[in-house]
């Protein structure tokens, strides 16, 4: 989805009026990513907005969690299905408010912790128009990231997906018409 974000910037600086707005990209980059990295690179300053990108790749997990802080909005634009995605909770659970595809798990995390917005998937203008809504709006920005980092903690901390885990097993491993175990 790299390709998504990288248009959704330029959409949102050039095409709706947030001059100032910066993009922070990070993650892994291996080998074989380098090729299209360049492409966004070379497009990003062909736009005129090479100097408003952060690449940040392969952090550790202190520089994630710093990179996180200091973030407004989070987007990763899976154009792929996604079983989870662990970044977007990691996200919310930072208090960043999440704006992700209306696909795979990303509806789930909205609803649950109301810590974000969703967009039709490999839509960039759709995303950037989801940007510049909540980059309009710092009250709601404020609001979701405060509801992020709640609900984070109420359905994604280690202990709420223990305990989800657990009631889980015992529904699967109680015979039928047992008594479940307390």
């Amino acid at each position: 989805g790299l390709e998504v974000l990288v248009d959704a910037f330029i959409e949102l600086r050039n095409g709706l009026g947030h001059p100032d707005c910066r993009l922070g990209i990070a993650g892994t980059c291996t080998k074989g990513d380098e090729a299209l990295v360049a492409e966004m690179e070379a497009k990003l300053a062909e736009a005129g907005l090479a100097e408003a990108v952060e690449w940040r790749p392969n952090l550790s997990r202190e520089e994630k969690a710093d990179f996180l802080r200091r973030l407004t909005l989070f987007s990763v634009p899976a154009i792929y299905p996604e079983a989870f995605g662990l970044y977007a909770v990691e996200a919310l659970a930072s208090g960043v408010p999440i704006v992700q595809p209306d696909a795979s798990a990303f509806p789930e995390f909205v609803g649950a912790t109301g810590g974000g917005r969703l967009f039709d998937p490999g839509d960039p203008k759709a995303l950037a128009a989801s940007w510049k809504e909540l980059l309009d709006d710092p009250d709601e920005i404020r609001a979701l990231g405060d509801r992020a980092r709640r609900g984070a903690a109420e359905h994604y901390s280690v202990a709420a997906m223990k305990d989800g885990f657990t009631a889980l097993a015992e529904r699967v491993l109680t015979p039928a018409g047992a008594p479940a175990a307390e």
